[in-house]
């Protein structure tokens, strides 16, 4: 259900080391390019520091940043795990927000899964993508833990681009969970100027697609049972044609329930906590 977007890492709670002036400044020219839309200025830095032996936590998300805006992460991957490969561990543990949005962007869950630490998660972009990787990987007792942590952190949230990243976050997880009242609730408190637009006013219609497929599958269970008992004594059918009308009722219900397959595939039922063929 997700419309991912680029990564913002300056809403990450990297710790800053204002000793070192010369990286802090490398970071700032990345993430003004960056904000203009100067993308060769902004890559042209990003590959720079990915190269460098030592590099600051600050200049990686900044560079991570910009490869999410205005590139591809799998044709940067080598580079990025390199550098975070020759870094200390106490980089290592800095760093760990931008190798999960970059895992994650990718849809690498299982990697992603190794960077994802629900009590460390403090930022809501890496709630969001946390909470993408989680759903992912079916780690639906961790999902919870960080859902509570996001309504929290939701509650104190200013920022739009924040709310937006905890909606998008939560929202899904309710409707995996088959919170579904909960889940529209959530999404309906999205702030439309926000680019996950999109994913809120789609999800909501999701839902009521989800419903009315649940509704079908109730009738033709319904219908099934009627079809082994046919009611031959009913006066306004004509005799023996009860099976008649069960069988014409199962047929309406069955076109409805492909049009709405068409829309909301196994996929996305899966998606909305749905029973399909492989749960």
């Amino acid at each position: 259900m997700k419309n991912t977007q680029p990564v913002n890492p300056r809403k990450s709670d990297i710790r800053r080391n204002r000793t070192n002036i010369q990286p802090l400044a490398i970071a700032a020219e990345i993430s003004g390019y960056c904000d203009i839309g100067m993308k060769r200025e902004a890559l042209r830095l990003a590959r720079k520091v990915f190269k460098k032996r030592r590099i600051s936590p600050e200049e990686f998300f900044e560079a991570i940043r910009a490869i999410g805006v205005h590139s591809d992460f799998q044709r940067f991957k080598p580079q990025i795990e390199a550098a975070y490969g020759r870094q200390s561990r106490r980089f290592k543990s800095w760093a760990r927000a931008g190798m999960l949005y970059m895992y994650a962007t990718l849809r690498d869950w299982e990697t992603a899964a190794q960077f994802v630490s629900v009590p460390r998660a403090a930022s809501a972009g890496e709630m969001f993508f946390s909470m993408e990787v989680l759903l992912a990987s079916e780690k639906l007792e961790d999902a919870e833990q960080l859902a509570a942590k996001c309504q929290t952190a939701f509650r104190l949230a200013k920022d739009p681009s924040d709310k937006s990243f905890l909606i998008e976050t939560l929202a899904p997880f309710f409707a995996r969970t088959h919170r579904w009242d909960e889940a529209i609730a959530t999404w309906q408190q999205a702030p439309l100027d926000q680019p996950f637009r999109r994913d809120a006013l789609s999800g909501i219609v999701k839902i009521h697609l989800g419903r009315a497929w649940e509704g079908i599958e109730r009738g033709l269970h319904v219908l099934s049972d009627l079809r082994q008992k046919p009611n031959n004594e009913d006066r306004i059918a004509l005799p023996n044609n009860d099976i008649g009308l069960t069988r014409g009722a199962e047929r309406q219900l069955l076109k409805f329930k492909r049009g709405i397959e068409k829309l909301l595939p196994q996929k996305l039922r899966k998606e909305l906590g749905m029973k399909t063929e492989t749960n």
